[in-house]
């Protein structure tokens, strides 16, 4: 597995006060799934999904996903937030936002941008992958394939 030298993180992330789906990029995804979401929240929260590799590859599929999905996006004080409008769109999950970025992923494609195992899921916050770049074959996956 070839990781670049400036990586960084997206992540699918479910609310679980406001109990709607939302997604973004970070370099530390432990600080940012503490100080971003729990402890404004007062609540625990988790990151359902995640996704590493190269930082420019993480950016443009962010990117693309809000172009692409801008009408299912809650708008606030005229905002557009990476959340998904729950009360517009309560069909979308974060298995239809995680179907849209690993179909980007395999057909675009970003060669290096990995998915997070299944058995590491879902991440609440710690140390956990303070490892990633010394095992990376233990932590990540290739997406080999669009999900159906």
């Amino acid at each position: 597995m070839k990781l670049s030298s400036k990586n960084g993180w997206f992540y699918i992330i479910y609310h679980s006060l406001r109990k709607s789906w939302g997604f973004g990029i970070t370099i530390d995804e432990e600080s940012r799934l503490r100080k971003g979401y729990c402890n404004p929240s007062n609540s625990k929260q988790e990151f359902s999904m995640l996704y590493y590799g190269d930082y420019s590859q993480i950016t443009d599929l962010e990117r693309h996903l809000k172009d692409e999905w801008k009408s299912y996006m809650s708008v606030l004080y005229n905002e557009e937030l990476e959340w998904i409008d729950d009360l517009k769109y309560p069909m979308i999950t974060g298995k239809e936002i995680q179907l849209f970025c690993e179909n980007r992923i395999f057909h675009y494609p970003y060669k290096n941008v990995y998915r997070v195992k299944a058995e590491h899921l879902p991440y609440k916050p710690s140390k956990y992958f303070a490892d990633i770049e010394g095992n990376s074959e233990y932590f990540l996956e290739l997406v080999k394939e669009p999900l159906t």
